[in-house]
């Protein structure tokens, strides 16, 4: 009885260990350094180009704020428009994941953008997809 009992323990220690430990690929980083710069104030797009044109006017008067628990906010003439961020490593890239706006043009901003360069000053991101130009840079205002 005892060596049942005990085989059953530690199928349930190994079942409950496998279940903490387990990992996505798509997993939020959260000692990331990357996380802590996006909370570094205030963004403008300072460059979209989707497909064949240039659309960074699209986004004048804008301003983007990345805040601490994955919350952004778009501002724009007192208007503010709520969404959500998040760094995540997929198919080993680093991607910056956003989700705003139900219309144009901040909808076109929501999707998994790969990054490629990200600093104090400047974020610049492209699209996962390479059949599918699209590029987004934010400048630290």
């Amino acid at each position: 009885m005892k060596v049942f009992q005990l085989m059953f323990l530690m199928i349930i220690l190994g079942s409950f260990s496998a279940c903490t430990n387990s990992s996505s690929s798509d997993d939020v980083q959260p000692n990331n350094p990357n996380t802590a710069l996006v909370n570094n104030g205030q963004w403008r797009v300072s460059y979209y180009f989707d497909k064949d044109k240039d659309e960074t006017s699209d986004f004048n008067g804008y301003t983007f704020t990345f805040l601490d628990g994955g919350v952004l906010e778009a501002s724009q003439n007192g208007n503010v428009t709520a969404g959500t961020w998040r760094v995540a490593d997929d198919d080993s890239r680093r991607k910056l994941i956003i989700v705003i706006g139900q219309a144009k043009p901040l909808s076109d901003l929501s999707d998994d953008w790969i990054i490629v360069d990200w600093n104090d000053s400047k974020i610049k991101l492209q699209d996962d997809n390479t059949e599918h130009l699209e590029e987004l840079h934010f400048s630290a205002i």
